[in-house]
């Protein structure tokens, strides 16, 4: 495998991405963009992007603009919608890289970028299926109620209020942490982030709370078919609410398919779970990028009457 570091745009600014490429390949083959979680970089996914290089895929893993190494300032803002054109941005860098397939591209999502990849899916017909892990923020505003109640919700308000007066008044606004639930086990996740991860960062701009409340892909998970869509989580995962995976899997349509693994949501980064997940993945894109049958156009009238189609214009 090699990795190539490269740059693409998206919107006013370049977002920094990892392209993983087989070494050894026969032509062009199919492609994965790649897409982390709210609070993690890129190089998080290389283990990841691994399992798929090893089955034939060509992997672009991405920074979201204003975070790890890609541009953007302030820096921290979780804006998911603008999460979703740095995706397409990055289909469109894969399709035009020559060791890529053009018209075989999925994406695959890890906790909010899952839910990215499902609305940019549902946006962007160049997608040919979708695998996500851990999927999270079907809708941003239930999601916070649930983990923090109306009173944290309402706290959460108070600080975007500060935050806008703040800005009036200085031109800067409100950093804070994402992750500010004093979950031991979070805690000790993170600061070993910050050890292996340089870019990592897990403070935010106040405003990205606004944003998230904002977030709700779940009114797209409709439009994703007919794409392929995979779903795996852990079944003891109390960071991402296993509820609201299977409601949103109920909603959508067909082809779908979903497995819940005997882990909590860390148990799907770390090995054995980081395999099992990555190789249900590979299995997905293989089946719907390299089995699959390419789209054919209809032919035109004449070619049908030309090369006897239909049986009205076989030679007798």
């Amino acid at each position: 495998m090699t990795i190539e570091h490269i740059r693409f745009r998206s919107g006013d600014v370049h977002c920094a991405a990892d392209l993983h490429l087989p070494q050894e390949a026969d032509g062009p083959v199919p492609g994965v963009v790649m897409g982390h979680s709210v609070h993690m970089v890129k190089e998080a996914l290389a283990p990841g992007a691994a399992y798929l290089v090893q089955a034939g895929f060509a992997v672009l893993a991405l920074d979201y603009r204003t975070i790890g190494a890609s541009e953007g300032r302030p820096r921290g803002q979780v804006f998911p919608h603008r999460y979703v054109d740095d995706v397409r941005n990055a289909v469109t860098c894969l399709q035009g890289r020559p060791e890529v397939d053009a018209d075989r591209i999925g994406l695959w999502g890890h906790s909010l970028g899952a839910t990215v990849a499902i609305q940019a899916a549902a946006l962007d017909r160049r997608v040919r299926c979708v695998a996500c892990q851990n999927p999270s923020m079907f809708n941003g505003w239930r999601a916070m109620e649930k983990a923090r109640g109306r009173a944290g919700v309402q706290a959460m308000l108070d600080v975007v209020d500060q935050d806008l007066r703040q800005r009036q008044e200085t031109g800067e606004g409100i950093r804070m942490p994402l992750l500010g639930t004093g979950d031991p086990h979070i805690v000790d996740y993170l600061r070993l982030a910050k050890e292996v991860f340089p870019t990592f960062d897990d403070e935010v701009e106040a405003e990205s709370l606004a944003q998230v409340l904002q977030w709700a892909p779940e009114a797209f998970l409709e439009r994703v078919a007919p794409r392929p869509l995979l779903m795996v989580t852990g079944r003891e995962d109390l960071t991402h609410d296993i509820d609201e995976v299977l409601t949103a899997y109920d909603r959508a349509r067909e082809p779908k398919r979903l497995e819940i693994l005997p882990y909590d949501e860390r148990g799907l980064s770390v090995e054995p779970g980081l395999g099992q997940a990555m190789r249900l993945a590979a299995e997905w894109f293989r089946r719907h990028l390299v089995e699959a049958q390419p789209f054919v156009p209809s032919p035109p009238a004449a070619r049908v009457r030309a090369e006897g189609l239909r049986p009205e214009f076989t030679p007798q």
